[in-house]
């Protein structure tokens, strides 16, 4: 049997972690054995309390064997974390997906790429500001990555496709689908113009609250820098910014306003984040 269909399998099921499959997988060298495995010698192998009731390798197997011919209708594409071409800053973290899936193309150049992020309800300043960075970078030949969210992450997309640049998209749910609905024409704009839409998540997950974090530690692993644009107090931008200290990743702050829109930025820049007033500022500290 095809080893995707393995690889496929492996990746549905949510008993083990990212980084549990991928020990395995180091010590043993094939999903297939990792499938074949009876639950009590995993539980040995992963040494925590792991009831391994959600191990249903048969049912993972199965399902694999029905979705793959999907797959290759729709175009989506497969990458295992240990294939020469998996990209090369999610090889840097510490949890990268096992199993990454993903549209149209994942070759860009790393060193020459920006995270751009923020709050899904920017002010008129922070949409500004977005526009400006997104554009500017863009033009520099930077990929711009975000998470294809309404706000700042739309945004972000939207000028770097208005200039003919490559923009990567990072869901919180399953692959088959873009969300949210509304920026369904944004996402096909970006394969066509060459970017890629990637996600951990095999088709018909839906999104869920709880992923958009998870989501966001590929934004950040994929990308040499993260700027943040615009963040309230509370902003999954604030999650971001955390990975980007324990990625060893450069983070940027769009210098704030005075409203609580801008308190997230306010705070970042307090604990030591730099502060860029325009992408000028933004290129000079990139490169030196």
């Amino acid at each position: 049997m095809n080893s995707t269909i393995y690889d496929l399998a492996l990746s549905f099921d949510q008993s083990l972690t990212k980084i549990e499959k991928i020990f395995l997988f180091k010590q043993y060298g094939s999903s297939e054995k990792i499938l074949k495995f009876p639950v009590q010698k995993i539980k040995n192998l992963v040494q925590r309390g792991w009831t391994g009731h959600r191990f249903q390798s048969r049912y993972f197997i199965d399902k694999a064997k029905e979705i793959y011919p999907y797959l290759t209708k729709a175009g989506i594409k497969t990458i295992r974390f240990d294939h020469p071409s998996f990209p090369a800053g999610l090889k840097e973290i510490p949890d990268p997906p096992f199993l990454l899936y993903y549209r149209g193309s994942l070759e860009f150049n790393y060193y020459q790429s920006a995270a751009i992020v923020g709050t899904r309800k920017p002010d008129m300043q922070g949409k500004q500001k977005c526009r400006q960075f997104s554009s500017y970078l863009t033009k520099e030949g930077f990929t711009i990555i975000s998470g294809l969210a309404l706000g700042i992450d739309g945004i972000a997309h939207e000028f770097c496709l208005r200039h003919n640049g490559q923009t990567i998209a990072v869901l919180g749910c399953g692959i088959d689908r873009i969300y949210p609905a509304a920026n369904r024409e944004l996402g096909r704009a970006i394969l066509t113009n060459g970017g890629a839409i990637v996600s951990e998540y095999p088709p018909g997950i839906e999104p869920r609250r709880w992923y958009f974090p998870h989501r966001n530690r590929i934004i950040v692993g994929l990308s040499r820098s993260v700027l943040i644009i615009q963040s309230p107090e509370k902003s999954g931008s604030l999650i971001s910014a955390q990975l980007a200290a324990d990625y060893n990743r450069d983070l940027y702050v769009v210098d704030p306003g005075q409203k609580a829109v801008d308190a997230g930025n306010r705070n970042l820049i307090q604990n030591g984040a730099t502060k860029v007033a325009c992408p000028e500022e933004f290129i000079y500290h990139h490169i030196y």
